[in-house]
C-alpha cells in the first residue's frame, strides 16, 4: 500500500511546489507594478500601439506581430490606461512561464531540488523579473514559448495515452502560435528545436537499425511512441500556424489601411522588410559577442527625484546566473559529450544555438535584451551541471550555494529592479563594469 501511494504523494508534492513557485514569481513580478507611472524604455512604442489596436484606429507598429500588443490592449481594457494596466498581463504570463520551466526541469533532471533551483534562478536572474514588469514584446514571447515547450515535452512521454498526447500537442501548438505572434525570434527557436528533435530521432533510428523513413514516419520510439514524428509536427505546427495568423484578424477592421484576408500573408513579408532595415545608432546597442559577458546592459529607466535622489530600472543579469551559467554550459557540454548524456547535450546546445543564431540573422543592430531567452537557458545549464554530480554533500552544497548566491545578488540590486528611491550616488554602486553606465 505504501508503494502504491508513493507516486501519488510525489506527484502532489511536485504540483504544490510548482504552485508555490508560481505564487512567489507572481508576487515578485506584481509588487508595486504601477511604479513608475510613466512609460518605461520600449513601452513608449508598444503601449501607444496597443491603444491604437484597442480603438481599431491603425497599426502603429507594423514591423512586429500583434499578440503582445493585443495583450497590453486587453490589460488596458480590463484595468485602465495606466501603468498597472499596461503591465499586469505580462507579469501573469511571465509567472506562468516560470511554472512551465519548473515542470520541464522536473522531467529533465528528475530532481525536485534542481527543478526548484531552475525556477528560482529564472525569477532571481534580474533580467526576467525586470522584463516581466515591462510592457514589451519579449515579456510575452519567451514565457509563452516556455509554456509551449512544457506542453510539447508532456506529450512525448511513453506513459501518456495517445489521446492525451494529441491534446498536449494541440495546446502546445496554441502557445507556440501566440509566442511567435508576439515576437518572431520564437519561431526561429522553434525551428531549431524541431531540427534537434529530428536529429535525435535520426540517431535513435540508426542505433536500432531501422529504415531511414522511420525517422519521420516510424512509431514505438522512446518519445511519442504512438505518433510518428511527422504526425507530431503536423499537429503541433499546423495548430501554431492557425493560431499565429488568427492574431492578425484585427487588422481587417482598423480604420486606417485595413487589410484583406489575402493581404495578411503579404503583410508578413512587409514585416520582414521593416525588421531588416538599417536602424539609427543609439547608446544602448550592443553586439552578440558582448551579451554573455554583460558588457552592455541597459538602463530601462533613470529619473531624478526630490532631494537629489534617483530611481532607476536596470536590465542586467544576476552574475550568479549569467557568469556562473557560462561555466556551467562549458561543463555540461563537455561532460554530456563524454558521457553521451542526451539531456546535458540538449541543454548546452539549446543555449549555444539560441545565442549564436544572432550571428547569421539579418538584424542591423542588436541589444542585450535579445539575449533574454539565453538567460533563461543558463538557469537550466546550472541545474544540469549540478545534476551530473553524484548525490552527496557536494551536489547539495552547490545547489544551496547557487540559490543563496542568486538571492544575495538579487537583494543587492533590488532598488534598480523595482525603481525604489535611492540616495543621490547609490546607483553608482551597481556599475561593476565600464559598459554598465
Amino acid at each position: 500500500m505504501k508503494q502504491k501511494g508513493a507516486p501519488l504523494a510525489q506527484f502532489l508534492t511536485r504540483q504544490l511546489t510548482g504552485l508555490f513557485l508560481l505564487a512567489l514569481a507572481l508576487l515578485a513580478f506584481t509588487f508595486a507594478l504601477g511604479h513608475p507611472e510613466t512609460l518605461v524604455f520600449d513601452e513608449s512604442h508598444y503601449v501607444p500601439a496597443a491603444r491604437a489596436l484597442l480603438d481599431l484606429s491603425e497599426n502603429t507598429n507594423p514591423e512586429h506581430p500583434l499578440f503582445a500588443k493585443e495583450m497590453i490592449a486587453l490589460g488596458i481594457w480590463l484595468f485602465g490606461d495606466n501603468a498597472f494596466g499596461w503591465r499586469i498581463l505580462g507579469a501573469v504570463v511571465s509567472a506562468l512561464g516560470v511554472y512551465a520551466c519548473f515542470q520541464m526541469a522536473i522531467k529533465l533532471f528528475r530532481s525536485l531540488p534542481l527543478a526548484i533551483l531552475t525556477a528560482l534562478l529564472i525569477t532571481l536572474s534580474i533580467t526576467y523579473t525586470v522584463q516581466a514588469r515591462t510592457a514589451m514584446l519579449d515579456t510575452y514571447a519567451y514565457p509563452l514559448f516556455a509554456i509551449s515547450a512544457a506542453w510539447l515535452m508532456a506529450s512525448s512521454s511513453r506513459h501518456v495515452p495517445k489521446a492525451i498526447a494529441i491534446f498536449c500537442l494541440l495546446v502546445g501548438g496554441v502557445f507556440l502560435g501566440l509566442a511567435a505572434a508576439s515576437k518572431w525570434i520564437v519561431g526561429i527557436y522553434a525551428f531549431i528545436a524541431l531540427s534537434g528533435l529530428v536529429l535525435a530521432r535520426f540517431f535513435e533510428t540508426m542505433a536500432r537499425r531501422r529504415p531511414l523513413l522511420q525517422v519521420l514516419f516510424g512509431r514505438d520510439f522512446r518519445s511519442w511512441p504512438d505518433i510518428s514524428l511527422f504526425g507530431c509536427a503536423m499537429i503541433f505546427g499546423l495548430t501554431s500556424l492557425m493560431v499565429y495568423f488568427s492574431t492578425f484578424l484585427p487588422l481587417l477592421f482598423v480604420a486606417q489601411d485595413p487589410l484583406s484576408l489575402p493581404e495578411l500573408l503579404t503583410f508578413q513579408f512587409d514585416m520582414l522588410d521593416r525588421q531588416t532595415l538599417p536602424l539609427a545608432e543609439n547608446s544602448y546597442e550592443s553586439e552578440w559577442w558582448e551579451w554573455p559577458l554583460m558588457l552592455e546592459p541597459i538602463w530601462y529607466h533613470f529619473e531624478s527625484i526630490d532631494h537629489g535622489g534617483h530611481e532607476a530600472i536596470f536590465y542586467v543579469g544576476n552574475v550568479v546566473v549569467y557568469w556562473g551559467g557560462l561555466v556551467a554550459v562549458v561543463f555540461v557540454l563537455l561532460q554530456g559529450l563524454r558521457r553521451q548524456n542526451g539531456v546535458a547535450i540538449a541543454v548546452s546546445l539549446s543555449f549555444l544555438s539560441a545565442w549564436l543564431i544572432y550571428v547569421i540573422l539579418p538584424k542591423q543592430i542588436g541589444f542585450f535584451f535579445y539575449y533574454h531567452g539565453c538567460g533563461m537557458l543558463l538557469c537550466f545549464a546550472i541545474a544540469s551541471a549540478i545534476s551530473l554530480l553524484p548525490h552527496g554533500r557536494l551536489r547539495s552544497g552547490l545547489t544551496a550555494l547557487a540559490g543563496l548566491g542568486a538571492i544575495g545578488v538579487f537583494v543587492y540590486f533590488l532598488p534598480v529592479v523595482y525603481a525604489l528611491e535611492m540616495p543621490r550616488d547609490q546607483w553608482l554602486s551597481y556599475i561593476w563594469l565600464e559598459g554598465w553606465t
